[in-house]
């Protein structure tokens, strides 16, 4: 028999839009879209992550400047609502998809379990 992983897969995405877990993203990441303060607090927040990502791969420290600017952004999306909910939201779904990564990898961590 022949399996097509890939539909297993497809199936599985269109599943999760059903889950509390994303339904509440959703409903999260809406909020901040409709609020064009919080968008673009947030827009300028995934900046800074990217910048950060970036730094770090190249293993080079930020500017003084940066760190400035960088806590200043840090401190108003701790202190708004709509993005804090979304990053509650968020991390509820990364732990949901996490469970769902070890189901599927059970196989392989099994036969590394079992070669010891």
């Amino acid at each position: 028999m022949t399996v097509n992983i890939y539909d297993n897969a497809n199936e599985m995405a269109n599943v999760l839009t059903e889950t509390d877990q994303y339904i509440a993203w959703q409903n999260a990441f809406g909020a901040v879209q409709d609020d064009q303060e919080a968008k673009d607090l947030f827009a300028q927040f995934q900046k800074i992550q990217a910048t950060v990502q970036q730094l770090m791969q190249a293993q080079q420290t930020p500017k003084p400047e940066q760190e400035k600017e960088w806590d200043a952004v840090a401190k108003d999306v701790q202190s708004n609502e709509l993005i804090k909910n979304l990053m509650t939201a968020e991390q509820n779904l990364n732990g949901l998809l996490g469970e769902l990564n070890e189901i599927v990898t059970k196989p392989i961590s099994q036969a590394y379990a079992d070669a010891q």
